[in-house]
């Protein structure tokens, strides 16, 4: 786990991407100090607030209201009322990846104090950049994408090669969706206890073809996500990925899970298929949307805190208001954003985690 160090230099490589061309001198007039304060910033000497880094990327014509919509994947239902500079927004957005993650874990995981997190969390005191940072990427594990909405990671040479790494293994998520469910199958108890040995065990318990299982295989291991050790695969780092990002491409995913879901409901396999058709006000279709993340955010909890693995799941869901017009309750403008949270601060799985939000 990084250092509070690590933190530390990436905020000061942080600026200095975003301040780009403009002369630290300028910036910090801009920005309505005196002083050079943005240099003794990038030389460590002292830190700004989070919020004040979000004010300074606003002044360097970086649209923050539309890289936190970015990052949450539509704008979040606080901006109207804190705006996306501000302390308040600062607390709102870490509130968000708290989620129900308790304190103390999240203090145990940051080094942290329950106290300062609570003061942060309240918009009672502000945190350093580094800080805010800090508890970002334990608490949502998105930080990279995080500063990706703000500036490029590949200019940055503490995480230009994590960034690269983590848009590898993106890319396999979107090229060849099976992996995922392949990286649950190798988490299996009965694969790590001899079903590596049975030829062609990943297919049949994945109810796959050969060739599929094979492809899933090749593309984990070139991208590093598992390695082949004294006869099974293994994984490799854990990586957190996010699937939400390319909203065409993360569409294709839900498609193709979907899909599966449909093809086994089509054979008449097990498992839990249902609908219901009703009339209902647009509030209330808002709220039945807010319960289903309620229930994702419980079956995640559910997930982590597992005593054993004996089977690999699927979750498809869908909530629809069937007006195709441009009054639908659930269109992009009307909708409440699922918060990205802290429900993974602390991990007990050995592979990469993906999420394609539920929307």
């Amino acid at each position: 786990m990084p250092s509070q160090d690590h933190y530390v230099e990436l905020s000061r490589q942080l600026l200095r991407a975003v301040r780009g061309r403009r002369s630290q001198v300028d910036l910090s007039r801009r920005i309505g100090y005196r002083s050079n304060m943005v240099h003794r910033w990038e030389a460590g000497e002292c830190a700004p607030s989070a919020a004040t880094f979000l004010a300074l990327c606003q002044k360097q014509r970086v649209d923050v209201a539309g890289a936190l919509g970015r990052f949450y994947g539509r704008p979040p239902v606080w901006i109207a009322e804190h705006g996306a500079t501000s302390n308040a927004a600062v607390a709102a957005l870490l509130r968000d990846q708290k989620g129900k993650v308790a304190l103390g874990e999240l203090a145990r995981a940051t080094g942290y104090n329950r106290f300062t997190l609570s003061r942060w969390l309240k918009g009672q005191a502000e945190p350093r950049l580094s800080e805010f940072l800090h508890v970002v990427d334990i608490a949502s594990q998105r930080l990279l994408d995080f500063i990706a909405t703000l500036t490029d990671p590949a200019h940055l040479p503490l995480v230009q090669d994590a960034w690269a790494r983590l848009n590898r293994v993106r890319d396999v998520a979107y090229d060849e969706p099976w992996s995922h469910a392949v990286l649950r199958a190798l988490e299996l108890d009965e694969y790590r206890n001899g079903g590596f040995r049975e030829e062609g065990y990943l297919a049949r318990k994945l109810g796959i073809d050969l060739p599929t299982a094979a492809r899933a295989l090749e593309a984990l291991e070139e991208s590093g996500q598992v390695r082949r050790v004294r006869g099974r695969y293994e994984a490799g780092e854990v990586i957190s990925v996010n699937t939400g990002r390319d909203a065409q491409r993360a569409r294709g995913l839900k498609v193709q899970w979907t899909e599966e879901a449909l093809r086994r409901l089509a054979g008449g396999r097990p498992g839990l298929f249902g609908y219901s058709v009703f009339a209902v006000g647009r509030a209330e279709l808002l709220r039945l949307r807010e319960l289903q993340l309620e229930y994702v955010r419980a079956m995640e909890a559910v997930v982590q805190g597992s005593s054993a693995n004996d089977c690999v799941g699927l979750y498809c869901v869908q909530l629809l208001d069937l007006d195709a017009g441009a009054e639908n309750a659930l269109a992009p403008a009307a909708e409440t954003p699922e918060p990205q949270r802290a429900d993974r601060a602390r991990y007990s799985r050995a592979s990469a985690q993906h999420r394609n939000p539920v929307e």
